[in-house]
């Protein structure tokens, strides 16, 4: 049977998995604005909430099975250095909150390469085990040649492979019109996901601090 994997899947399974392979500058293209005095340039490209239910999880090898509201299935990976969130198990509902921003800027040659960060915590919202993972993706791209009738770029990526993408949006082609043959481009892909588990809670009679003079209300197991 294939497995079909939801965009708010997908969305999570990258922002789980670290290390990712070259991006294409096709993706850069999409954040950056025509104007060529705007080095620094973001977009969000992603922003959804969803909910799932916990088939299984591996706790060795860091990896869990969910299916979502539709009943699709995905397997995501925490990496080790997020293992700073709540610990799953078989059976939880979880609600998922997706938040993704590409950015893109021109940097000097000789600058120091960017490098990819993975930032996680764990607390409670309301009474619910929260968890909160946050993936920068880094990545280095130096401009070989640029063919702005043919929507065309070729590029070099950070393991020294050459591609040539053809960028098809209007929006990309404004941005290919800025860059010139020899530009260092810096892109980040940012992923933010907030899990709460929703059917535990912590003790009934606890109170969890939500804010500076502000606590969370009782609540009973649901």
């Amino acid at each position: 049977m294939k497995i079909k994997i939801p965009a708010v899947a997908r969305y999570m399974s990258s922002a789980f998995v670290p290390g990712l392979a070259a991006l294409s500058l096709g993706v850069m293209a999409t954040v950056a604005a025509p104007h060529p005095a705007q080095a620094d340039t973001s977009v969000i490209v992603g922003n959804q909430v969803s909910s799932a239910t916990v088939e299984s999880v591996d706790h060795e090898t860091g990896t869990v099975l969910l299916r979502d509201h539709t009943g699709d299935l995905v397997t995501v990976r925490v990496p080790p250095e997020a293992r700073n969130v709540p610990r799953l198990q078989a059976g939880d509902k979880i609600n998922i909150r997706f938040f993704k921003t590409i950015a893109a800027s021109i940097v000097p040659p000789g600058t120091q390469p960017p490098e990819s960060t993975i930032t996680s915590a764990k607390g409670y919202a309301g009474l619910h085990p929260h968890g909160m993972l946050v993936s920068n993706r880094r990545e280095r791209v130096h401009v070989l040649a640029v063919d702005p009738a043919r929507h065309q770029i070729t590029f070099e990526d950070a393991d020294e492979i050459t591609r040539t993408e053809v960028i098809g949006e209007k929006a990309m082609q404004g941005f290919l019109n800025t860059l010139k043959v020899g530009d260092t481009v810096d892109v980040t892909v940012t992923d933010a996901v907030s899990f709460e588990v929703m059917n535990r809670v912590i003790a009934p009679s606890a109170t969890v601090t939500q804010a500076p003079g502000a606590s969370a209300p009782r609540q009973t197991p649901g």
